[in-house]
């Protein structure tokens, strides 16, 4: 079992040593009420109640990977101020080494500070945020002290992690520093960046999101096609890459091929983070002698108890545990709750979402064609599929046959499929009326008089469009089955 199979992996994080070299800052969260307005001047009177310090960027990774029991250093660049101090602290307080932090008095340590007021719902309304000027890239003599950081403390470590998220420490020089680092001593080189990941040249591995893989490879990622050809050209400089893709999870590259790691979520609070938490956790699993889809896996439990939590938070073991798959066939399908935000999200970009639904037991020719067709109504499909109570309730008690993981897992596989929500609903006029998608797909057997005449008047209601997507003859699973009985069965 894959949950057997990775937990056995995770004693063994306590024994890695990694390195990570990158971008810091501090994370300053204010956490309060509005109470009125201010006589000296129009503006809000903030009532504080909390704040809260964290270690951000290549510092959140760091943290990430201290919380999974590795022993860990940072290297970065610091100011001369307060700020820096309250830094060191907190990367004290969760056990990482911060003799690599090089203090550069010119610039000011980077601070990203967020003022967060509660209403009658939580989490908090962000409201203000404060940043220090963006950085430069280092140069010179402060350039030159973190290199020669880097060759000193990769005397006694496993990996190195390179977290580049706004452009300051991480240049050049570094990168070759690290590769030279890495050859030498036989390390794992691992990297992500918000733009620059086509950079990482003889990286181990690199973890960027799908957005970043476009913007570094000037491919638009769309599709699993562009995704594709947009990681194989990372792969002329890199030897493997993970692409997180939010809600559907994680898709990996090789020279031994693809494969694909659904999400793992169950609801998303805030995504805060939680590529730095992939990171981590993927890191920690190769070095703990697990494979590449070992380490999507493990990385998805990571991002799946990342964002069900506020804020950027450090995964521990025991929130792996929780999230981690229960069978070999991970969970591929994404909860209600999370889909609402997901589909309006979309239709506030301009995507019309299209909407089908159906058991989908014995997935075959019919029905794969069917999902294509209903895909070109529209820009994103979501497909809702029947529980297996449902099924039976509608199909018999010998249905399905195919229990609901896997044919989730199935359809969440298949290029035209975006999104696989499970449902134990009679009829989907609820769900309609929730997501609100802009097309609804039936199958060519109903006609527009046919359909239920509830979720018809609904969806034309709101202004979306119903689409008739003609079937395919002679292609069912209740025609599947019968032919297996007469030419198999006794």
């Amino acid at each position: 079992m894959i949950a057997e199979h990775l937990q056995s992996l995770f004693p063994h994080f306590e024994k890695a040593r990694v390195l990570v070299v990158g971008d810091v800052y501090l994370d300053d969260v204010s956490l309060g009420r509005m109470t009125g307005i201010s006589l000296e001047a129009p503006v809000p009177i903030f009532e504080l109640d909390e704040r809260r310090y964290n270690p951000g960027a290549a510092g959140n990774v760091a943290c990430n990977l201290a919380a999974l029991g590795a022993r860990t250093a940072i290297v970065g660049v610091v100011g001369a101020d307060t700020n820096s101090d309250i830094l060191r602290e907190e990367f004290r307080k969760r056990g990482i080494e911060t003799t690599g932090l090089v203090v550069d008095a010119a610039r000011p340590t980077n601070v990203y500070g967020k003022l967060r007021a509660y209403g009658d719902n939580f989490p908090a309304q962000e409201v203000l945020r404060t940043d220090t000027p963006t950085p430069e890239f280092i140069s010179g003599d402060v350039e030159a002290q973190i290199v020669i950081t880097i060759a000193e403390l990769s005397t006694d470590i496993d990996a190195i992690v390179v977290v580049d998220q706004i452009g300051s420490v991480v240049t050049d020089l570094v990168l070759e520093e690290v590769v030279a680092c890495a050859n030498k001593r036989e390390l794992l080189a691992v990297g992500d960046s918000r733009s620059r990941i086509g950079a990482f040249a003889g990286f181990s591995l690199v973890t960027p999101n799908a957005d970043e893989l476009s913007a570094a490879m000037e491919v638009e990622v769309h599709d699993d096609a562009s995704l594709r050809a947009a990681a194989e050209q990372l792969l002329r400089v890199c030897q493997r890459a993970l692409i997180t893709r939010g809600a559907k999870g994680m898709t990996g590259f090789s020279v031994d091929g693809s494969f694909h790691s659904p999400s793992l979520a169950d609801k998303v609070l805030d995504v805060t983070g939680a590529g730095d938490s992939v990171t981590a956790a993927a890191t920690l699993t190769l070095l703990a002698g697990g494979s590449i889809r070992d380490a999507a896996v493990a990385g998805n439990a990571a991002a799946a108890a990342a964002v069900a939590q506020p804020g950027a938070v450090a995964v521990t073991r025991s929130d792996l545990e929780a999230y981690l798959p229960t069978n070999d066939f991970p969970a591929s399908s994404t909860s209600l709750e999370a889909l609402r935000g997901i589909v309006a999200g979309l239709q506030a970009q301009g995507k019309t979402v299209v909407w089908t639904n159906g058991c989908f037991d014995i997935i075959h020719a019919g029905h794969v064609t069917y999902l294509m067709q209903a895909k070109r109504e529209g820009d994103v499909l979501v497909v809702g599929l029947n529980s297996d109570e449902s099924v039976r309730a509608v199909k018999g008690p010998d249905r399905p046959i195919v229990p609901e993981a896997e044919r989730a897992l199935i359809l969440s596989a298949l290029a035209c499929v975006d999104y696989v929500t499970v449902f134990s609903e009679n009829d989907v006029t609820g769900i309609l009326e929730d997501l609100k998608p802009d097309v609804y797909a039936k199958g060519g057997d109903y006609t527009l008089e046919t359909i239920n005449q509830d979720e018809r008047r609904l969806v034309e209601g709101y202004g979306g469009r119903i689409a008739l997507i003609p079937g395919v003859d002679g292609r069912s699973t209740t025609h599947l089955v019968e032919r297996l009985s007469e030419e198999y069965g006794e």
